[in-house]
């Protein structure tokens, strides 16, 4: 039997009143407040704090800038949070405005910590001029034609919906059918990979233009495994050559004068991009007469020396123009007191532009550099075409210009188009030159440093408009 265990008394535990409130009836009172408590910090304080809607502006073209108060948000194409208030939106794409709207941001008080609180913004009307509207267009069709450069696409480089973008713009902006047939028509003579003429095949019949279709499946061919080859053509006559000088002030520059002519350029290649830029065409020439060779350093001292703007310690504010690249002049020491005949080199596209309008000035002619057809007329024209395998001073012979291959490669004033000789060349460099593109020149003729056997007169290469290179330098043209 157990022994019985006597407890010690204890006092009985007894809550006290507050403010003559039964415990029962405050500790109700207590936990009814901790639970208003965590609903108002739950459900309506994020909103007193951080008041706003998740935004998404249907801006009226692709790929839009958004701008609140001036200030630049992002891409209409994404999301973004915007506090409670009245603000003015701007809509920008390729630099230019085209709409403004207000925009009110109400505050949402209930569980906006838990549930996006979302707004849509509608379009706004266009506000801008037809001047505008086409330099729009102008930026789609530029980064169409950066964006061609690029022939391998993977997860990392991804194609973006270009030409998607310019048929919804050229719609979206109103443009009469032949200006918006002239715009995606351009816009096809950069389809250089599959991706790409993916993205134009889901374009193009947005449009509903029968000539933009046919010339879309005339482009179909180029990406398959087996290209057919390109026929030869013709090869035309040369024209008769003769003597041509400029001369601008004491500057005589010696030059060879050919008549008006048809002549072929390229030769047969498999129908497939990037072969295709080199297939046969037949271009016609004015007259003109091209420079026996390349600008010398000394030519381009005079020049530098009436123009200091391009002199290379002023590279900071050129580059900043995007008229040249960090090599520009790079290790040419120029001098007017020794007359240099080698080429100049490490000068930009633009450099060379401003030399043949200086020297053009002085001589009261229109000077420039030649076209790709005036460069392949003046080799085909030659009887004794040679690679030269230094950047030396050579002389020419025969009346013909010198280092018309090897030496350096030569700049042009022709615009690189990739599918220019497939789809149509002169019309090509006319839509080109009326849209107002990015020129990134053709050059010619290969270098002292390329291997002779992969460089012939036909041979295109195309560099950026402010690339500098040891490479690359010029000779002019003029019309007599």
């Amino acid at each position: 039997m157990k022994k019985k265990i006597d407890l010690p008394q204890v006092s009985e535990v007894t809550l006290p009143e507050v403010f003559h409130l039964r415990p029962g009836v405050y500790i109700l009172i207590l936990l009814a407040i901790i639970l208003l408590l965590v609903v108002f910090f739950v459900t309506i304080f994020p909103a007193l704090i951080k008041g706003g809607r998740y935004v998404t502006f249907n801006a009226p073209l692709d790929e839009s800038g958004i701008y609140l108060d001036g200030t630049y948000l992002g891409g209409s194409e994404h999301q973004y949070f915007i506090k409670t208030g009245t603000y003015k939106v701007d809509y920008y794409k390729g630099g230019i405005k085209y709409a403004s709207d207000t925009l009110e941001v109400d505050r949402p008080l209930f569980l906006t910590a838990l549930i996006h609180r979302t707004k849509t913004v509608d379009p706004p009307s266009l506000d801008l001029d037809s001047a505008a509207a086409k330099e729009i267009i102008r930026f789609d069709l530029n980064e169409i034609a950066q964006a061609s450069a690029i022939l391998d696409y993977d997860m990392v480089i991804r194609q973006a919906p270009l030409y998607r973008n310019l048929a919804g713009d050229l719609t979206a902006l109103g443009f009469d059918p032949s200006y918006i047939q002239d715009a995606m028509l351009l816009a096809l003579h950069y389809v250089t990979a599959p991706e790409i003429f993916e993205d134009a095949a889901r374009s193009v019949p947005l449009l509903n233009d029968s000539l933009l279709t046919s010339t879309l499946s005339s482009i179909s061919d180029l990406f398959g495994e087996e290209g057919h080859i390109t026929q030869d053509l013709p090869q035309g006559e040369t024209p008769p050559v003769n003597t041509a000088v400029l001369q601008a002030g004491e500057i005589q520059i010696p030059g060879a004068l050919y008549d008006p002519v048809d002549i072929k350029m390229g030769k047969i290649t498999p129908l497939q991009y990037p072969q295709i830029k080199e297939m046969p065409v037949v271009v016609q020439e004015s007259s003109f007469a091209l420079a026996l060779l390349p600008v010398s350093q000394y030519q381009y001292a005079l020049f530098v020396e009436e123009n200091p703007q391009w002199a290379r310690s002023n590279l900071a504010n050129l580059k900043a123009q995007g008229l040249v690249d960090d090599s520009y002049l790079d290790g040419i020491a120029l001098s007017t007191l020794f007359a240099s005949n080698r080429p100049i080199t490490n000068i930009s596209w633009h450099a060379a532009n401003a030399f043949s309008q200086w020297i053009g000035k002085k001589s009261g002619k229109r000077v420039f550099l030649p076209t790709e057809a005036m460069f392949t007329v003046a080799a085909v024209s030659h009887p004794n075409l040679r690679y030269e395998t230094s950047i030396g001073a050579v002389s020419p012979t025969d009346g013909h210009p010198a280092a018309l291959l090897g030496g350096v490669w030569e700049m042009t004033s022709t615009p690189y188009i990739p599918l220019a000789r497939l789809l149509g060349y002169e019309r090509a460099l006319k839509l080109h030159t009326e849209y107002a593109l990015q020129v990134d020149p053709i050059v010619k003729g290969g270098s002292y440093l390329t291997a002779q056997g992969s460089i012939d007169v036909h041979t295109v290469g195309v560099i950026d408009n402010a690339a500098c290179s040891e490479q690359i330098g010029f000779r002019i043209a003029w019309e007599q």
